[in-house]
């Protein structure tokens, strides 16, 4: 196990394989995975319902590899350019990537871009906190954060932008004193 994967545990076990179990076994047909990172949502896929997956992410990530349960095609790049024709894919799925991309417009537009028409969109993500007190102390944290966390913000607010980019949110909820935002949204 690396280092990040010790670190999420706790958060893992209490908050986010539960969300991660709920949500990603709606993906099907060809997916598109942003950010893979060490695969932690691999194991969540119902290969019965899934054609075929791409896995894209900055760095070649070996751990990853280790969790596949069935055949992924690994592509090395950014969400805010992904490396795929218009309306390729039936899912997208993105879980805890958007606190760090570049531009956040850009990897959203991404999305809507290599979507099918009908297409589902698959996210979760940190947000910032709505209870003030949280709130004050992530915009605090945001100062120094980014520079020790591989660029995450702690203050980025992904759901609103998905929800205004031409999806039509049809599951959506909170964990986690309404931290960590969910959701399934279909292109329009």
């Amino acid at each position: 196990m690396n280092l990040y994967d010790t670190l999420m545990k706790p958060l893992e076990k209490n908050v986010l394989g539960g969300l991660r179990k709920m949500i990603i076994p709606a993906a099907s047909g060809n997916v598109l995975e942003l950010g893979y990172g060490t695969g932690a949502n691999f194991q969540y896929y119902n290969p019965a319902s899934v054609r075929s997956l791409s896995a894209l992410d900055p760095r070649s990530r070996p751990v990853a590899r280790t969790r596949a349960r069935f055949p992924i095609r690994f592509v090395q790049g950014q969400a805010e350019e992904i490396p795929f024709p218009d309306g390729r894919f039936d899912t997208v799925v993105e879980t805890l990537v958007f606190c760090s991309v570049r531009n956040l417009n850009r990897s959203v537009a991404e999305v809507l871009r290599v979507l099918k028409p009908g297409g589902i969109f698959i996210f979760l993500d940190h947000v910032k906190p709505p209870e003030k007190s949280l709130s004050a102390l992530f915009s605090a944290m945001d100062v120094f954060w980014p520079k020790i966390a591989g660029g995450c913000h702690l203050t980025r607010e992904p759901d609103r932008l998905i929800r205004s980019a031409g999806f039509r949110i049809e599951k959506s909820g909170t964990e986690g004193y309404g931290i960590f935002h969910w959701g399934i949204g279909r292109k329009i």
